[in-house]
């Protein structure tokens, strides 16, 4: 079991009362904003780390927000019952397909 998984049952009861207290379309307008944030944060580290559009936020926050905002979208997916079999099974299709991007060779 990873350490998300083992957070995630240990939270179990109280993660449960989160979503009978919100329920899903609360729930699903707070992962839209978690994911705002978290694009937010991924364009923040991206200034932090190059220094083309300087910013005061140092590299180590930056990657610590970057963190932050993706364990809540994480949290969000899991309240809103996001299927973790079928994200798998996108993943492992998308890797390839990347890899091909990148080595010039774009197939389906």
């Amino acid at each position: 079991m990873n350490a998300i998984s083992k957070a995630l049952e240990d939270w179990e009861p109280e993660l449960q009362l989160i979503v009978q207290h919100l329920q899903r379309p609360e729930l699903l307008a707070q992962l839209a904003e978690e994911c705002a944030e978290l694009g937010k944060a991924a364009m923040k580290l991206r200034r932090a780390l190059d220094g083309r559009n300087p910013t005061p936020v140092s590299l180590h926050d930056a990657e610590c927000n970057l963190q932050e905002e993706l364990a809540d979208v994480l949290l969000c997916a899991v309240l809103v019952n996001i299927d973790t079999e079928e994200i798998e099974r996108t993943m492992r299709r998308k890797i390839p397909r990347w890899l091909s991007r990148i080595e010039g060779e774009d197939i389906q």
